[in-house]
């Protein structure tokens, strides 16, 4: 297998649309190591929440908001090890490879498919209450959706130690996830308008835009 490319996909449960779509995302990326990841019935080997009960409290506290609670749950039970991971839900749909679409932005850390920033968009919905963000994390507080990341292993492993010691447990997980990520200095890129200032210092990336390649999914990235 693959060790520098690795997939989580993340599903609530077994179903014949899970189960198409699983199999697209293995029949495109024949040589990355694809893993589940269920808040429900788990696939046959795959990784399920069940099996850790702090996290399994705070993911069903939020429903849909926590999928990266799933995330941190899989990560502190894995077995696998792998350079860079595609995070994907149950209702992503491929019809090319992880490698071939990111192409243009491979080398970067962290990229997502839509960049939401508080000075742009401040009437975001997600934005509208922020009470729920500790203090320590308000000077880095973005959004990203959906919740669908390529991301480093280093970043996954430290946004996930921050999950993980209850660091920032409210909101959603579409600006949760990208706020902790950016507080630890990966920022993300973004199909974005150019020009966006996206997170501080010499890791900030200007001219964020990446012109979405052919991808069919019901996310549209």
């Amino acid at each position: 297998m693959n060790q520098k490319l690795g997939i989580l996909f993340i599903h609530h449960g077994v179903n014949e649309i899970v189960r198409n779509n699983l199999a697209s995302v293995r029949l495109h990326n024949p040589d990355a190591t694809v893993i589940t990841m269920s808040s429900g019935d788990p696939f046959p080997h795959g990784y399920s929440l069940e099996a850790m009960p702090a996290i399994w409290e705070r993911f069903s506290a939020e429903d849909a908001r926590g999928l990266d609670w799933l995330v941190c749950a899989w990560y502190l039970q894995r077995k696998e090890e792998c350079e860079k991971w595609w995070i994907i839900g149950w209702d992503t749909f491929c019809s090319i490879s992880v490698r071939e679409f990111y192409d243009a932005v491979w080398e970067l850390p962290f990229v997502v498919s839509g960049v939401r920033l508080f000075y742009r968009e401040p009437h975001w919905g997600q934005f509208l209450d922020l009470s729920h963000v500790p203090k320590a994390y308000l000077p880095f507080v973005l959004g990203a959706e959906p919740f669908l990341y390529l991301v480093d292993d280093d970043l996954l492993q430290k946004v996930c130690a921050h999950l993980a010691k209850g660091r920032f447990t409210g909101g959603n997980a579409v600006v949760r996830f990208p706020s902790i990520a950016h507080r630890c200095g990966y920022p993300p890129c973004g199909f974005s308008p150019p020009g966006d200032q996206i997170g501080v210092g010499n890791r900030a990336h200007k001219d964020n835009y990446f012109p979405p390649r052919t991808i069919r999914n019901r996310h549209g990235i």
